[in-house]
């Protein structure tokens, strides 16, 4: 039979567990009826309008800042390699992403926006584009 310590992790386990970063589950459960809510509330906003805009700054800026003065508790060292080979996919994705954009009308080269277009058109499709949004910057600030 496994014997767990006060930190919920079994004896012989590698793995640290901080109980200051692990959610309570009340605390867990308002974050998940939050997000839920401002989902909810927020694909109530008509697409590209300032409301729209000011619905993402609403979220996006805390969570911005809570990102950048959370510090990592260990941070791997970065090879110049990882960053030249990700550095070069963002590049090509933006770079591909504006050809398209800037040439032609063109159907059969859409945009990612054109693509997303008649999912987020949508109230139900907004909300999970708004869930997915927010639920992946939760996930960043978390790491």
């Amino acid at each position: 039979m496994p014997q767990f310590l006060e930190t919920g992790v079994r004896k012989g386990d590698n793995a640290e567990v901080d109980p200051a970063h692990r959610p309570l589950p009340r605390r867990r459960a308002a974050i998940v009826v939050a997000v839920v809510a401002y989902a909810l509330v927020a694909a109530t906003c008509r697409p590209l309008t300032s409301a729209a805009l000011g619905a993402v700054l609403v979220a996006g800026i805390p969570l911005c800042w809570a990102g950048i003065r959370r510090r990592p508790r260990r941070a791997e060292p970065i090879g110049g390699r990882s960053v030249a080979m990700w550095s070069g996919l963002g590049a090509l994705a933006a770079a591909v992403e504006l050809g398209v954009r800037l040439g032609p009308d063109d159907t059969a080269h859409p945009t990612l926006s054109t693509l997303a277009d008649p999912v987020l058109g949508t109230y139900p499709g907004r909300v999970i584009g708004y869930l997915l949004w927010l639920g992946a910057g939760l996930w960043l600030v978390s790491r």
